[in-house]
């Protein structure tokens, strides 16, 4: 972590003796101008005033992050899927899916000190979950795909696991697998979004002009706000005059700022803390 500029600014104690004390060493101030003595003592409140606002984070919390992760493209399937689908991830099981769970099979009733000649057929213990959720656990990590919890209570035996990881998951509705499928009739037209008017598509056939002045331009939905574009419609004489008229967004007040859900979105292990103004890892 580097310092920060109170603490940079405490360091250089004999600076700011020579400058704000009297006697002390002085030939720290020849150094200095009248110019710059006064720019920095109408810096130092604000410097203090930012120390005694600043939360202690510990560093072993906060997770550093480099730009290019911000740059990557949001996943629009992931967050349609947010509250009406069991899966907001897709899922393609590999060939040898079968394989691992087994051998992680084998190791947890090794583990817990059962035999694991027939691992297949085994049947967890009733009542018991320790097992199963050392299993389910250790897969989940390694394959990054969770059963929901509805699903847990229909795996009473391994073999059923491997039925499960070995069923594809996918987050899109039958609509939209349907919008994308390029095999349908070509006088079969189906629209995957929806086209929504807003004054800066000046290139689109309605040329940026609305037949309904004054009203629309709000996203109800907390999901499509993040995926769908909001203006502030003219209401009154003058919001036509581009001199007065209020181009803040409608959403300005909303207790969620835009930008960090914009940056979330790209990825599902971490959480910003409001307080701290950090992303940190969701322990799994």
């Amino acid at each position: 972590m580097f310092k920060t500029v109170p603490r940079l600014v405490r360091s250089q104690g004999n600076l700011l003796k020579g400058i704000f004390g009297k006697g002390g060493e002085k030939e720290a101030v020849k150094h200095l101008t009248a110019e710059e003595q006064e720019s920095l003592r109408k810096t130092l409140p604000s410097i203090r005033a930012r120390e005694s606002t600043q939360v202690q984070v510990p560093s072993e919390s906060v997770t550093d992050f480099d730009d290019d992760i911000f740059e990557n493209r949001i996943d629009q399937d992931s967050i349609r899927a947010r509250g009406f689908l069991k899966y907001t991830q897709s899922y393609t099981p590999s060939n040898e899916v079968k394989n691992q769970v087994l051998k992680t099979a084998s190791e947890c009733l090794q583990k817990a000190g059962i035999s694991s000649e027939n691992v297949e057929q085994y049947k967890f213990v009733e009542g018991d979950n320790s097992l199963k959720f050392e299993l389910i656990n250790r897969l989940g990590k390694s394959i990054k795909h969770w059963p929901t919890n509805g699903k847990l209570l229909h795996l009473e035996t391994v073999a059923d696991v491997v039925k499960f990881y070995q069923e594809p998951v996918k987050n899109i509705t039958k609509y939209t697998e349907m919008a994308r499928d390029e095999t349908k009739p070509k006088n079969v037209s189906i629209m995957e979004q929806a086209v929504r008017f807003h004054p800066e598509d000046t290139h689109m056939y309605h040329g940026g002009i609305t037949a309904f002045p004054g009203s629309g331009g709000e996203v109800i939905s907390l999901r499509q706000k993040r995926l769908l574009r909001q203006f502030q419609p003219k209401k009154e004489w003058f919001d036509y005059d581009d001199l007065t008229f209020d181009y803040s967004r409608p959403d300005k007040s909303m207790p969620w700022d835009p930008e960090v859900a914009k940056q979330m979105d790209k990825y599902t292990d971490k959480r910003y803390n409001l307080n701290t103004k950090q992303f940190t890892r969701i322990k799994q």
